[in-house]
C-alpha cells in the first residue's frame, strides 16, 4: 500500500513538473522508470524497463490540441507491476501500450474538464480579480495531480493481482508471441523517431552504425565514439570545401 502510494505521488509530481516547472524531460520513461524501480526496491530492473519503453516512445510527441498516450502513467504502473508481480519485460511491454492508451482517454476528459477552470479564470481577468485567476489555475493544475495520482495508485492497488493472474492464465505460445512483440516495440519506436529525423544527406551514418554494430559486433558505445570521430571528420571536410569555395561576383561586390 506505501509503495503504492509512493510511486502515484511521486510519478504525478514528477509529471507536474513538466508542466509548471520548465520542460526538463523529467517525466520520460527512462527517467520514471528507475525513480520507481528505487521506490519498489529494484533499481536495476527499473532502469531497464524505463529505457525499454523509452524506446518505444522517444519520438511520442503531443502537437496542438492531439494528446498522446499518458507515458507517465504507463511508464509508472507497468514498471511498478512488472517489479511487484515478476513479470518479464517483454510482458511488460505488451501491457505498458493498453495502460497508456486507457490513462488517454481518462486524460482527455480531465482536459475537457480543465476547460471549466479555464473559463472561470477569463471571468476573474475582466473583473480585475488576479487572485482568483491565480487559484483557476492551481485548480486546474491540483485535476490534474489527482488524475495521475488515482490511476496510479488505483492500477497499483487492484492491478497486482490482476496481472499476475492474467499472465498465469496466457498459454506459453501467446507468451511467446508477447516476448517476440515486446522485442520489436523498441524498433518500431526508433523508426518512428528516424521517420521525423532522417535525412537523406547523412543517412550513410546511419546505416554505418548499423553496419558496424549488427556485423561487426561492436557495442553501442564503440559506435558512439566511432561517430564523434565520423562527425569530427565531416566538419573538418565540410570547412575545408568551404574555404576552397571560390568567391561568387555577388559575394566579391558584398566584400
Amino acid at each position: 500500500m506505501l509503495q503504492g502510494f509512493l510511486v502515484a505521488a511521486v510519478s504525478a509530481l514528477i509529471y507536474l513538473e513538466s508542466r509548471i516547472g520548465g520542460q526538463h524531460m523529467l517525466d520520460r520513461p527512462i527517467i520514471i522508470g528507475p525513480v520507481v524501480g528505487l521506490i519498489m526496491g529494484d533499481f536495476q530492473s527499473g532502469l531497464f524497463i524505463g529505457g525499454q519503453l523509452e524506446l518505444v516512445w522517444m519520438g511520442l510527441v503531443g502537437i496542438g490540441t492531439s494528446t498522446p498516450p499518458d507515458v507517465v502513467v504507463g511508464s509508472a504502473l507497468a514498471t511498478a507491476l512488472a517489479i511487484k508481480t515478476g513479470a518479464t519485460y517483454e510482458t511488460t511491454l505488451a501491457l505498458a501500450i493498453p495502460i497508456a492508451l486507457l490513462a488517454q482517454l481518462v486524460s482527455i476528459g480531465v482536459c475537457i474538464l480543465n476547460t471549466a477552470f479555464a473559463h472561470k479564470a477569463d471571468a476573474c481577468a475582466e473583473k480585475g480579480d488576479y487572485r482568483g485567476v491565480e487559484v483557476s489555475n492551481w485548480l486546474g493544475t491540483g485535476l490534474y495531480f489527482i488524475s495521475k495520482f488515482a490511476m496510479i495508485f488505483l492500477g497499483f492497488i487492484i492491478g497486482g493481482d490482476v496481472i499476475t493472474g492474467f499472465v498465469n492464465m496466457i498459454p506459453e505460445v501467446i507468451k511467446l508471441g508477447l516476448a517476440q512483440s515486446g522485442n520489436l516495440l523498441p524498433a518500431l519506436g526508433v523508426a518512428m523517431l528516424i521517420q521525423l529525423t532522417f535525412d537523406k544527406k547523412f543517412g550513410a551514418f546511419l546505416f554505418l552504425g548499423f553496419v558496424l554494430v549488427a556485423f561487426l559486433n561492436i557495442s553501442t558505445i564503440g559506435a558512439a565514439f566511432i561517430g564523434v570521430i565520423a562527425a569530427y571528420v565531416y566538419y573538418q571536410l565540410a570547412g575545408n570545401n568551404r574555404s576552397n569555395t571560390p568567391l561568387t561576383s555577388d559575394e566579391s561586390e558584398e566584400l
